[in-house]
């Protein structure tokens, strides 16, 4: 009998799943709606309506996942109904965001993106990009980051978020993003808690941007930059190894007096045998300073 009746449901068409599908769904039958409206978008897997109307029987059903796809897959089938779409990809993020549903919440914010790319995504933005932030997902960090700040509720929780962006952009090796990003939050000085951090973020990539310029062959670059990374706030590594490229500096300059005073700068803050105090020891024997 079982045989029987799935023989008899693939060979139905699908205008067949569908009307049974609408009449289940008008007696708010809704996970039997969804199962033949899933059943008609296999026998017509390009069927806009069939999309639409599954995704509304999911949403019923709280399956947010599913009703993301099927809004996703209806603007894909029907670019006239794409604003359609981007309504009902609101209402799963709604649903799916009172459920606590995260990874919905997260399907539904990137399908309306995809889908409506000029709507703006509110307080949306905020909880995807942080769970983007913890999953380590950098893209979409990055991506979503700049407007969870711009709808941040006050300045200390922009502030907060201006951070995390600095940050990410860090771990992304991208500090042409990262110094404007921690000047701000410096410069506004509206969350307190994060002021330490900006100046350690900012210091590091001070460093970072200094070697490079050094490699470069631009050593007035890489001293304005060693410079920034020495400045008060900076972790005390960063600041030594700032000093080191500050002592390479001066070499390349011909001061050897000043390479001498900043790989001895280099030294101080250490632990006996740590890789800045060697290098810079390596350095000073081969200027034949002894440390």
């Amino acid at each position: 009998m079982a045989a029987f009746v799935l023989a008899l449901a693939c060979t139905r068409s699908a205008a067949d799943h569908e009307e049974l599908g609408d009449r289940a769904y008008a007696a708010g039958l809704y996970r039997d709606a969804l199962a033949e409206y899933q059943l008609g978008l296999k026998a017509h897997p390009g069927s806009a309506p069939l999309h639409a109307k599954t995704a509304a029987a999911a949403l019923h059903n709280e399956d947010y996942s599913l009703a993301a796809a099927e809004y996703r897959a209806l603007a894909k089938e029907d670019r006239s109904r794409a604003e359609e779409a981007a309504d009902g990809l609101e209402r799963v993020i709604r649903a799916a965001l009172t459920a606590n549903e995260r990874i919905a919440v997260a399907l539904a914010v990137a399908g309306l993106r995809e889908v409506a790319p000029a709507r703006p995504l509110g307080r949306y933005a905020r909880l995807v990009a942080l769970d983007a932030v913890d999953q380590g997902n950098t893209a979409d960090a990055l991506a979503l980051l700049p407007t969870a700040v711009a709808t941040g509720v006050d300045g200390r929780s922009a502030d907060s978020l201006l951070y995390l962006f600095g940050m990410i952009a860090v771990r992304a090796k991208d500090c042409g993003t990262a110094v404007p990003v921690f000047e701000a939050v410096l410069r506004r000085q509206r969350e307190p808690a994060v002021l330490d951090g900006a100046r350690e973020g900012l210091g590091l990539c001070a460093l970072i941007q200094g070697q490079a310029a050094l490699d470069a062959g631009r050593p007035t670059e890489a001293e304005d930059w060693f410079r920034r990374a020495t400045a008060p706030g900076a972790a005390v590594d960063v600041a030594r190894a700032a000093f080191l490229g500050l002592g390479d500096v001066r070499l390349a300059q011909g001061d050897v007096a000043g390479a001498l005073e900043s790989y001895q700068q280099a030294l101080l803050g250490g632990v006996p045998g740590d890789s800045i105090a060697l290098r810079a020891q390596d350095k000073l024997n081969a200027l034949g300073k002894p440390s």
